[in-house]
């Protein structure tokens, strides 16, 4: 076997018209007639991968979609599925699956060992038959320009990262995921893998889904009704002290904490060193920020070239409490470094999805949708910086390209110096859970709520004005006083004689009521045998013979 650099992707046996995605860039299958004799189905090879050491690269990202030629030669398949490739930079390494029919998804199970080294021999050596049909990586990715800018987007996403967060080590097999509330553990949060679950015994688990923490988006300026509609933030609110709880969803405003893990800096301060603290320490307080990023990078291509719906809502929901918590100078100051990395990785991400995604309700919802809340607050607070320092002006810099960007490719305002808005917009509220601000008395505009909606989501924490509590003890005293009133006029002297026989009825008579009224009512609803008798009981020896 001739000496061969970097690594090797051979898929087996890939139906005609499927997707093959590497870092990035996406080609099609051809049919079966340009394949090699011998193999009955597609053959799919990529070699001379490079090494992390060699480009810098820490994560390459196989995603497949298998195909299936529809009734009008239009490519159809199954949903993708991706495998982390992490290979190690001194070594050479080899990716080798096999398409699986019942599954309709590449195997993820790696071909025996030889298989493999036929296979390798016969695309490696001189003259070898798979040679011809084997392409380069710098091939498959067309331009260098592709290369840097896969590197943009992931280049937090390291072995140490995938396996400290999320358990996946190179080779590993993942699949999309959404979100589903029947995973959370009894925390709130979604299941890592990492945590231990109950599986069904002689289950094969055949890829992993990647899981995200309950991640909050609490704006001190939104009403604590629309927050609690937030999934995360619902979910993360639910399993806090109930003091620390009216504190965030009151803005901080409420003196009633004794908490002392809580007596410095802000509730948006407070949600992100929980956060990061909670969920990101796997390997140490100073990998803390980097882990999250990395999160965000990761959420980000799962969700582009996975269609991964739970990686959207991580991405998004990250962004949002990034943005939150940089509410001063002083706090921007604090997290500089993270800034430095986060404009470049934004600017990255929002290079490469399509022009009119701020424009889909399924994902954005328009300019009504608390994403482009979050990078105006974002470059606002980036804007304001005061010193004309270096760092300073590199954070204002970046982030007057972010908002160059926006404008241009999207058409949407982010700059410090104009408010979005709000004329044509629907606010999907199922969706963002947020209502947009407008203009400077931090009114909110909300878009049309469904009954139905109302009545499901009402289950959250609200905060109620004291002035509103003390109005509705008032009216409950003055319908007591009522009700008394007319069970003293109903209830004459004609009725005393048969309380003593009939106890339980009496008993029973509701405001408003009197006690065929209640007669009728007790026998309809059937709940309580003892009270059924007596009410019978009632009719027919008392009313019966009035009549």
């Amino acid at each position: 076997m001739s000496a061969r650099k970097g690594g090797c992707i051979i898929l087996l046996d890939v139906p005609p018209s499927s997707s093959i995605t590497i870092d990035g860039i996406t080609r099609v299958t051809p049919n079966v007639k340009s394949q090699p004799q011998g193999f009955n189905g597609g053959l799919f090879i990529v070699n001379k991968i490079i090494s992390s050491s060699e480009q810098d690269t820490p994560l390459h990202l196989l995603v497949v979609r298998a195909g299936k030629e529809t009734s009008n030669h239009h490519p159809g398949g199954s949903l993708p599925v991706g495998f982390v490739l992490l290979p190690d930079s001194t070594d050479d390494w080899v990716c080798a699956r096999r398409y699986d029919p019942q599954t309709e998804e590449i195997s993820n199970e790696p071909l025996d060992e030889v298989t493999t080294r036929n296979l390798m021999n016969a695309i490696t050596e001189e003259g070898g038959v798979l040679r011809k049909y084997a392409m380069s990586y710098n091939q498959f990715m067309g331009d260098e320009k592709n290369i840097t800018s896969w590197k943009e987007r992931t280049s937090l996403v390291d072995g140490l990262f995938l396996c400290h967060q999320h358990g996946l080590g190179h080779g590993d097999k993942i699949v999309p995921s959404s979100y589903n509330t029947s995973c959370d553990d009894d925390d709130g949060n979604a299941s890592l893998p990492n945590s231990e679950t109950k599986k069904p015994i002689n289950t094969v688990i055949d890829g992993t889904s990647v899981s995200y923490p309950n991640i909050p988006c609490i704006d001190p300026t939104i009403s604590a009704r629309l927050l609690t509609r937030h999934a995360g933030t619902k979910a993360y609110i639910s399993n806090l002290d109930p003091s620390v709880r009216t504190w965030l969803l009151s803005g901080g405003a409420c003196n009633l904490l004794t908490n002392t893990q809580i007596n410095t800096g802000s509730c948006e301060e407070y949600i992100w060193n929980d956060i990061l603290r909670t969920h990101y320490n796997g390997a140490g307080c100073e990998k803390r920020d980097d882990f999250f990023l990395a999160d965000i990078q990761l959420a980000f291509v799962l969700f582009l070239f996975l269609e991964c719906q739970s990686s959207l809502e991580h991405w998004r929901d990250a962004v949002s409490m990034s943005s939150l918590s940089i509410n001063s100078e002083r706090s921007l100051m604090h997290k500089s470094t993270f800034i430095l990395q986060l404009l470049p990785t934004l600017y990255a991400q929002l290079s490469c999805i399509e022009a009119d995604f701020f424009h889909e309700t399924e994902y954005s919802s328009g300019e009504s949708n608390f994403l482009i809340g979050a990078l105006k607050r974002l470059c606002d607070a980036c804007d304001t910086l005061s010193e004309a320092t270096e760092i300073n002006n590199r954070i204002k810099g970046m982030s007057m390209k972010l908002q160059k960007l926006a404008s241009n490719r999207f058409h949407v305002n982010i700059s410090s110096s104009s408010a979005p808005d709000l004329t044509d917009c629907d606010i999907d509220m199922t969706t963002d859970a947020y209502a947009t601000e407008c203009g400077g008395d931090n009114t909110v505009q909300l878009g049309p709520i469904d009954d139905d909606d109302e009545i499901e989501d009402e289950d959250g924490p609200v905060i109620v004005p004291s002035s509103e509590v003390e109005a509705s003890i008032s009216r409950s005293s003055m319908e007591c006083l009522q009700a008394k009133k007319y069970q003293t006029l109903v209830l004459n002297q004609d009725y005393e004689q048969y309380r003593a026989d009939y106890p339980l009825l009496f008993a029973a008579i509701a405001p408003q009521e009197d006690v065929v009224m209640t007669c009728a009512r007790v026998l309809d609803a059937g709940n309580d045998v003892s009270l059924v008798r007596e009410a019978a009981a009632y009719l027919e020896q008392v009313e019966a013979c009035r009549r």
